[in-house]
């Protein structure tokens, strides 16, 4: 038994009593969407009336209960017994659903499994990320999922992969798991996402619960669709959110479907993601092939040696501030696609650029 469960069972029989006490437990895995679905998942809980608490881990932490949103306060570190912690302080009776915030197969599982106890596990995706501790590639980070679902656990996969799906049926069949795949209207497969719209009510099937209306999945689906946001001098996407390059594809061949105008791409590096990097790199490679762009665009760490690397013109942005790099990247007149990292200052301020000069309808 490893140091951490150890520890998580020396502290855990209120824990465990608190789980034990909750009559339905979902916890949402997955590479992308998760905060999304999680929120969700929550106000239809909540909107039925249920005593539920919703834990959202993405860029702001927060947990939501009987309608108040409260920060989680961190030191600076991430670390997965916050869960606990905030269980014991919003106590629910009814439901508990919580977004899984780890980045391991073991510790993926243990969130699954001890944290959470989960009677359905959500996956709203399985993308290439988190490569150097997940798996190598995206065979490796499927199994690495699917050896996190517990034995017994009912598991709603919204990853539309044909072959992610066989081998997880695979698997989940071996370890006595049962799971239901979300199906996607055809017309509806290019949107960017759209999968946790109809993952809810697959959810709320395996939670014995009435399906969601129809007008709420519409105004859910609306909000999924991915547009240029217009500024005076030109368009712009920030997807560096999504950081996987699998959503980041998704997301450019959706806005520029209608069109085949080149993009201007910008990638932000992080030093401590060379595996995310290794994905753009390849990625990037395979779009110039398809004259998709001219030159990228990069800034952050490891910027030279990226730059080396590449068989596709890259150009460098040493600036440091935010508003002078989009001045610099909108002289082309050609969209500008933001993508690769979001977590820096930089990144924080460039994405407030953005906003401060959208132009509003």
């Amino acid at each position: 038994m490893s140091l951490s469960l150890k520890s998580l069972l020396k502290r855990g029989p209120s824990h465990r009593d608190r789980l034990e006490s909750i009559d339905r437990k979902i916890v949402v895995s997955g590479t992308r969407g998760k905060s999304t679905l999680t929120k969700w998942i929550y106000e239809t809980f909540h909107s039925r009336g249920y005593d539920v608490t919703g834990k959202i881990t993405g860029n702001k932490p927060v947990t939501i209960h009987s309608g108040d949103v409260k920060p989680i306060e961190r030191d600076g570190r991430v670390t997965l017994y916050e869960n606990v912690e905030e269980v014991k302080k919003h106590k629910p009776s009814d439901v508990l659903v919580m977004e899984n915030q780890a980045i391991t197969p073991y510790t993926t599982r243990l969130v699954n499994q001890e944290f959470g106890d989960a009677d359905i596990v959500v996956l709203s995706n399985i993308r290439e990320d988190h490569l150097s501790t997940l798996g190598k590639n995206l065979a490796d980070i499927t199994q690495s999922f699917a050896q996190s679902i517990p034995s017994g656990t009912h598991v709603v996969n919204a990853e539309r992969d044909p072959h992610i799906r066989s081998f997880l049926e695979s698997e989940l069949d071996r370890i006595g798991s049962s799971i239901s795949h979300v199906t996607v209207p055809r017309s509806e497969g290019h949107i960017p996402g759209i999968e946790s719209v109809y993952a809810l009510n697959h959810v709320l099937t395996a939670a014995g619960e009435d399906p969601v209306p129809q007008d709420k999945l519409d105004a859910y689906r609306e909000k999924m669709a991915v547009t240029w946001t217009e500024l005076p001098d030109g368009l712009v996407y920030n997807a560096a959110e999504v950081n996987d390059v699998q959503s980041t594809e998704l997301i450019r061949r959706s806005l520029t479907r209608d069109t085949e105008t080149p993009i201007q791409p910008f990638l932000y590096l992080r030093g401590d993601r060379r595996g995310r990097t290794v994905s753009f790199l390849r990625y990037l490679s395979d779009r110039y092939e398809e004259d998709a762009f001219d030159t990228v665009h990069v800034a952050g760490d490891d910027v030279n040696v990226f730059k080396r690397k590449a068989d596709f013109p890259v150009e460098v942005h040493t600036e440091k501030d935010a508003g002078t790099v989009l001045d610099q990247l909108l002289e082309d007149e050609l969209p500008v696609y933001i993508m690769g990292n979001t977590v820096s200052q930089f990144m924080r301020d460039l994405d407030d650029e953005i906003e401060r000069r959208c132009i509003s309808e």
